[in-house]
């Protein structure tokens, strides 16, 4: 006979999930684990095997390392285990979200609470920039923005803002520009800042003016499985290395082999401290893309980074990094696109 000791709680975080522990009065007995997609009929075994108990006890444990490849594909599944000795137990099903945070609380009121990032607090973007927000269950939110009219007054506007993708997580385009037209704004009238709530989800942005885009702007995957993106306003720098192989043929010394390595160097630019924290998250993620004009672009590999904070006064964050493309070809044409090589001192005929 055996029996259900422990079992992960219903709904749970691939990063934080719980041990599954049978009570046994047999020596061993067949344990299948297995998980099955939100809204597929099809069964992925994970395990099915003899398991030995140990004090009359056998325990499954380390299911975040186990589960974590499932996870980032599926995002979101249902995990069930079985153990036979005769008499079948089985656990109640378990619902697995992905993540790779600790965030604190649990993850049923985290996803009801939260947006799928870890950015805690206002995030600064411009009209130059995309942004996106992603939301388990949520199908809509509702936009409240600051807006400076060109009387010198400041008006407040709402909006309602449709996802544009759901499944089993919805996508928000909350970029400034698409926010500022679904806004009724007066001619001339500036977007200061603007929040977004879905449920009891809010994000807030203030927005900040730039002449010139950032450079380089990158959409990694979040500790979430979702997309976001970052914009590096300081410098960027690029430098090429060629390793040449060299031999005489017919007496003549030759370059038969040159590979070249393109290594990019770039620096986020002065951060907010919740900024800070979360620019981490491009550093940690392992999947890494260029993103131009509204789309993304080339894989890239970041290869160094170096994210330092202080309790200092006068402390202003500011994380530098470089990065490779992926690809093998590193001879790329860039896009036609503005780029900012020279600071804000310098005017447009330097680009």
């Amino acid at each position: 006979m055996a029996t259900i000791l422990q079992q992960p709680d219903s709904f749970c975080f691939s990063s934080s999930i719980g041990d599954i522990v049978f009570a046994t009065s047999e020596e061993r007995g067949a344990m299948r684990l297995a998980v099955q997609a939100v809204g597929s009929s099809e069964e992925v075994v994970v395990i099915s095997e003899t398991l030995y108990a140990i004090d009359s006890r056998i325990t499954l444990c380390e299911l975040d390392a186990l589960l974590e490849p499932y996870a980032r594909q599926y995002q979101e599944f249902t995990l069930t285990c079985t153990f036979d000795d005769g008499q079948a137990a089985t656990i109640s099903p378990v619902t697995v979200f992905y993540a790779k945070a600790d965030v604190g609380m649990d993850a049923s009121t985290f996803v009801t609470t939260h947006f799928l990032t870890t950015l805690n607090g206002e995030k600064e973007t411009s009209l130059l920039r995309d942004e996106y927000l992603y939301a388990r269950g949520a199908s809509s939110a509702s936009i409240a923005a600051s807006v400076l009219l060109p009387t010198g007054a400041i008006a407040s506007l709402t909006a309602s803002l449709p996802a544009e993708a759901t499944n089993v997580v919805s996508r928000f385009r909350v970029s400034p520009a698409h926010v500022a037209s679904l806004l009724t704004m007066p001619e001339g009238a500036t977007l200061l800042s603007y929040s977004v709530t879905a449920g009891q989800r809010v994000a807030k942005f203030v927005v900040v003016t730039e002449q010139l885009p950032p450079a380089p702007s990158l959409l990694f995957v979040n500790s979430f499985g979702c997309e976001e993106l970052i914009h590096c306003v300081g410098t960027h720098k690029k430098e090429s290395r060629f390793n040449r192989s060299q031999a005489r043929i017919l007496g003549q010394l030759t370059n038969y082999k040159v590979v070249e390595d393109r290594v990019f160097s770039a620096n986020t630019g002065a951060l907010r401290s919740t900024m800070a924290e979360w620019a981490d998250e491009l550093f940690r993620s392992d999947e890494v893309r260029h993103w131009y004009s509204g789309a993304p672009g080339k894989s890239i590999v970041i290869t160094e980074s170096k994210s330092e904070i202080t309790n200092d006064d006068d402390n202003i964050p500011s994380f530098s990094f470089s990065y490779v493309y992926a690809q093998r070809i590193h001879n790329v044409l860039q896009p036609s696109h503005a780029g900012r090589i020279f600071d804000y001192t310098f005017d447009f005929t330097f680009n």
